[in-house]
C-alpha cells in the first residue's frame, strides 16, 4: 500500500542579510543603510552571532514602497493609462 505525500512550499520564516538584500533586489549596503535610516526594521537575533529578517517583515516593507513613476527598462512596456489611436 502506498502512502499519499504532501508536498508543502513556503517561504523562509528568517532571512540573513544577503539573503534579504538579494530579495529586496538591494546591496547588503542598502539594507544596512534601510535599517540606520529606520526604513527597514532591525534584524533580529537568530542565535549567538547571528541576525535576520523575518521574511513577513521584508514582505510589509516591500509592500509599503511607493509605486515608481520611473520608465520601464529595456525590453519592457510602459504601462497605458489610456488606449492608444490607431
Amino acid at each position: 500500500m502506498s502512502k499519499t505525500v504532501s508536498i508543502i512550499q513556503a517561504p523562509p520564516l528568517m532571512v540573513a542579510r544577503e539573503n534579504a538584500a538579494a530579495a529586496l533586489g538591494v546591496s547588503d549596503s542598502t539594507v544596512e543603510a534601510l535599517v540606520r535610516s529606520g526604513e527597514l526594521p532591525p534584524p533580529r537575533r537568530i542565535s549567538k552571532g547571528r541576525t535576520g529578517w523575518l521574511w513577513r517583515e521584508l514582505q510589509e516593507f516591500a509592500e509599503s514602497r511607493p509605486i515608481s513613476d520611473a520608465a520601464p527598462g529595456p525590453g519592457q512596456r510602459k504601462p497605458h493609462s489610456e488606449p492608444q489611436a490607431a
